[in-house]
């Protein structure tokens, strides 16, 4: 099941409606659900704001294989980002010392199984693969 949002933080009200119709047909558990929906945001929110001036929707795809559920976020990009290459912030400096940013992403990456990245043709695909028998 996929759909097109428009680039746009207003768009995070229908990808959150989309994504628990897709969860509530696939009967997934509330610890995955919150997990997947979590890193869906980042990512979206992540592209909204760093990608200011694509001019196209932003694809969110979601399935089931086996025994995975597998999200796949589709953006055109001139300049692509690999979330999966993002330094990981310093959490045990102290909070003076910290540098804004990378929360998100590193959350991301510890919340769920698998996260890739391919970029082709301006066209940007992370697929996250978030095992179902947690």
């Amino acid at each position: 099941m996929e759909r097109s949002f428009a680039r746009s933080m207003k768009s995070l009200d229908p990808v959150f409606a989309f994504i628990s119709e897709f969860f509530n047909s696939q009967a997934i558990s509330a610890t995955t659900a919150f997990s997947v929906r979590f890193a869906i945001e980042e990512l979206f929110t992540n592209l909204v704001k760093y990608n200011k001036n694509g001019k196209s929707d932003i694809f969110v795809g979601l399935s089931v294989q086996g025994k995975n559920l597998v999200v796949q976020i589709k953006d055109i990009e001139e300049h692509p980002f690999d979330p999966t290459k993002a330094p990981d912030p310093d959490i045990h400096a102290p909070l003076e010392n910290r540098r804004p940013g990378g929360l998100g992403i590193f959350l991301v990456k510890k919340m769920i199984d698998k996260v890739e990245y391919h970029h082709s043709e301006n066209m940007s695909t992370i697929t996250l693969v978030h095992s179902l028998e947690k």
